[in-house]
Order: structure tokens, then C-alpha cells, then sequence
């Protein structure tokens, strides 16, 4: 059984930096600038990810990720 994330659950993750690790294998630094419960995906800024491949356009780009691609989700200290 696969575990997918729920948008209450990264809503607690707002504003804050974390590492993503997706069900496609990406493993993402990212900041979540927004989550968005009506469409339930979550908009993130990315710092690094090891398949930067996916991510094409600016380096300031913001992206959307769907929740339940997210298969954990890890805080960074601060």
C-alpha cells in the first residue's frame, strides 16, 4: 500500500522548507509557499531535487505538485 499525502496533512507545512519524496523517485528541497486545498496540490519553490529535468522554465519558477504524489514529507530544522 502506497502512502499519499492529504492536503490537511502538508498544510501544516506552509511557509516552511522540507524535503518532498515523491512516488515517481524525486527526492525535492523545496519551500511550500502555498497549499491549496481546492484543487489539492500544493505550490512549491524548488532549492534542489535530484531530477531537475522535471522542473524546466526559470530558476525562480514556482511549481505544483499534487498531493498525492507526496509520499513523505521531512522537516528541515531551522
Amino acid at each position: 500500500v502506497l502512502f499519499r499525502s492529504t492536503i490537511a496533512e502538508l498544510r501544516q507545512y506552509q511557509d516552511r522548507t522540507v524535503v518532498l519524496n515523491l512516488h515517481d523517485g524525486d527526492i525535492a528541497t523545496v519551500k511550500i509557499v502555498f497549499v491549496d486545498a481546492e484543487y489539492e496540490d500544493i505550490i512549491v519553490d524548488i532549492m534542489h531535487t535530484n531530477r531537475p529535468e522535471q522542473y524546466k522554465g526559470p530558476s525562480d519558477s514556482a511549481y505544483t505538485i499534487r498531493a498525492a504524489n507526496v509520499a513523505s514529507v521531512d522537516e528541515i530544522s531551522n
